[in-house]
């Protein structure tokens, strides 16, 4: 292997083993986002070593990769415990619990006899669940297999995994080098978010590729009905593919919708409330947001979450009318939603990272770096601060990716 790569590899190393050995960071922000840069550097220089390296390099870099995944997945949740909720929304179905129904929320009495420390971890018990059905499905799955928050990042790491194998075949069929895997595999993004603290974006990221990967083999109707599983199982990807509208027939959206309502019918009985806490996140919850500011000063807050959401569409809607390249589409479709959006957490940027495996975007893939930067607000939280992100800051971590992105897209144009 090349010797920028391995001296890159071997920060990221340290990097993986502080981050193990000191657990939870949050209570030493500082020093974590000094370690975050110098991962997302290593992370850089990386990518550009990479490029035309050997299939043995390639292997050995991807086995790292694993290897790293391997250690953060064996330590407790690092950057937010939503892992949690997920092993706790697992539970509860085993018990004949529906984790939409208002009386089966965390803090139900209902529950008592289940309180332990995952209990403990869950964050906002007053929420009945947000993730769509096919999720619950899931998470019930990996909780009847084994009841515990490894168990449950071991699933969702696997789903990155597998996401990753997609998108090596995408690679083959468009004749990319297939080091571009790397950019997935080696992100300290994707090591924190999803190994580290367990975030379950892998299950949606993984049906959405298997979507694109059917549209480009010539199978409309598996890809829409693999959309609407992706969409059921984390909402972002129904807005992403609706930038590839005018790649299906009525009849494959008419299957598509037909699976996505069927997913919900085993949570029908909560009525309403399938839709409570979603409502509630978008109507109550804002953080780091940009785009979205001038949109609720004009609508109000009741509003703007819906006029945000319609945007993101129109614009999704305006790449199909326009036939935009597919993943084209998809990455301007995510960068739209993610300067709409009212919340944007720095583990939603994990959606840009698929495109980037399959396109060149470095104001992109410099977000993916910069949105650590939002984990800033830990300490003034902590001290009975608000839950957001300064305006300096927020400038410092939007500001260059889109400079950066206009300087490519007026290069690209240009040549």
């Amino acid at each position: 292997m090349r010797p920028a790569l391995v001296a890159s590899g071997g920060v990221l190393t340290a990097c993986v083993l502080t981050w193990a050995l000191h657990g939870d960071p949050t209570h030493a922000i500082s020093g974590h986002l000094l370690l975050w840069g110098l991962a997302f550097a290593a992370y850089v220089a990386a990518l550009r070593a990479s490029r035309g390296i050997s299939g043995r390099g390639l292997w050995l870099a991807l086995g790292a990769a694993l290897l790293w995944r391997a250690v953060l997945v064996a330590t407790p949740p690092l950057l937010s415990d939503d892992v949690n909720r997920y092993v706790w929304e697992g539970r509860i179905q085993l018990h004949a619990g529906n984790p939409y129904a208002w009386r089966d929320r965390p803090e139900s009495d209902r529950w008592l006899g289940l309180r332990d420390a995952t209990w403990r971890g869950v964050n906002h018990k007053d929420y009945s669940a947000v993730y769509p059905p096919l999720w619950q499905l899931a998470a019930r799955a990996v909780v009847r297999v084994h009841d515990g928050v490894t168990a449950m990042k071991l699933f969702v790491v696997a789903c990155e995994l597998a996401a990753m194998l997609v998108l090596a075949r995408l690679l083959r069929r468009r004749g990319l080098p297939r080091e571009r895997l790397l950019i997935l595999a080696w992100s300290p993004l994707a090591l924190l978010e999803i190994a580290g603290s367990g975030h379950n974006e892998p299950f949606g990221m993984l049906l959405l590729v298997l979507a694109l990967l059917a549209l480009e083999s010539g199978r409309p109707l598996l890809s829409a009905l693999a959309g609407a599983l992706a969409f059921q199982a984390k909402l972002v990807p129904g807005l992403l593919m609706a930038a590839w509208l005018r790649r299906y027939r009525l009849w494959h959206l008419l299957a598509a919708g037909l699976l996505a309502a069927l997913l919900m019918l085993p949570y029908a009985s909560a009525g309403p409330g399938l839709l409570r806490s979603l409502s509630s996140y978008g109507q109550y919850w804002r953080f780091n947001e940009t785009l979205f500011v001038p949109i609720e000063w004009l609508a109000g807050p009741l509003l703007a979450p819906r006029l945000a959401a319609l945007l993101v569409l129109a614009l999704a809607l305006g790449l199909a009318s326009a036939r935009v390249e597919a993943v084209a589409a998809g990455l301007a479709t995510t960068v739209g939603l993610l300067l709409l959006a009212p919340s944007v957490l720095p583990w939603y940027a994990l959606w840009l990272l698929p495109w980037l495996v399959l396109r060149e975007a470095p104001g992109a893939l410099l977000f993916t770096g910069t949105v650590g930067l939002a984990y800033i607000v830990y300490p003034d939280w902590r001290a009975g601060g608000p839950w957001q992100v300064a305006w300096p800051l927020r400038a410092l971590e939007y500001g260059p990716c889109l400079a950066l992105g206009v300087v490519s897209l007026l290069r690209r144009r240009a040549a």
